[in-house]
């Protein structure tokens, strides 16, 4: 079925975490391996900033103040190189999102917290629709999540293609109405494009 427009995940996608800056702060502050995403990913404000309950900074506030509570007020001061780190961009899937651009509307749909906007201004990667979690306050697979970013891109879910390295999310995208598929790589993202009509050239 023909498409009109296209919805992606971010991470995985067109950005990679590597951990590098934890890993620095960790050994700066002379933490365990893990403690960092321990703190910052495995408690509830993690979910409330992902949902815009609290802001990208009110979250790493609480992530100091906790870390600072337990391992001592030094923390704090290592914790610059995880704060600055915003993930490696992928140059490959980038410049295939540009050449898609030419050709129709690309959203990304990313579960995570306000911080989404900077971090592509950031690393230079373009949308039409930027649609992180904390702004339609619901996060993935909730179907709310994609249907409103559908109706914000102008463009009827069963027309919509949707992208996902995650199967519970593209399962959820499908649930939605949206053309969802399991991302997996550049060739084979677009490849399944080229299918749906559109004209590509290979991934550099």
């Amino acid at each position: 079925m023909r498409i009109d427009g296209l919805l992606v995940d971010m991470n995985g996608l067109f950005r990679h975490w590597d951990n590098t800056g934890a890993r620095e702060s960790e050994a700066l502050a002379g933490l365990p391996p893990g403690t960092i995403a321990h703190y910052a990913y495995d408690h509830p404000t993690y979910r409330a900033a992902r949902v815009g309950l609290l802001t990208d900074q009110q979250w790493a506030d609480d992530v100091a103040d906790r870390l600072a509570a337990d391992h001592g007020p030094t923390v704090r001061a290592a914790l610059g190189p995880w704060r600055e780190d915003r993930g490696r961009p992928d140059t490959v899937m980038i410049g295939l999102l540009n050449q898609i651009r030419r050709h129709m509307p690309v959203g990304v749909l990313s579960n995570c917290t306000d911080a989404l906007t900077a971090d592509l201004d950031h690393h230079g990667i373009r949308f039409d629709h930027v649609f992180p979690s904390a702004l339609l306050r619901v996060d993935k697979p909730a179907l709310p999540a994609y249907r409103l970013a559908a109706r914000r891109m102008g463009i009827p879910t069963g027309r919509l293609a949707y992208f996902d390295d995650e199967p519970t999310f593209v399962l959820g995208a499908r649930e939605a109405g949206l053309q969802a598929h399991r991302f997996t790589d550049a060739a084979a993202f677009a490849n399944h494009l080229r299918a749906l009509g559109l004209s590509l050239d290979e991934p550099a």
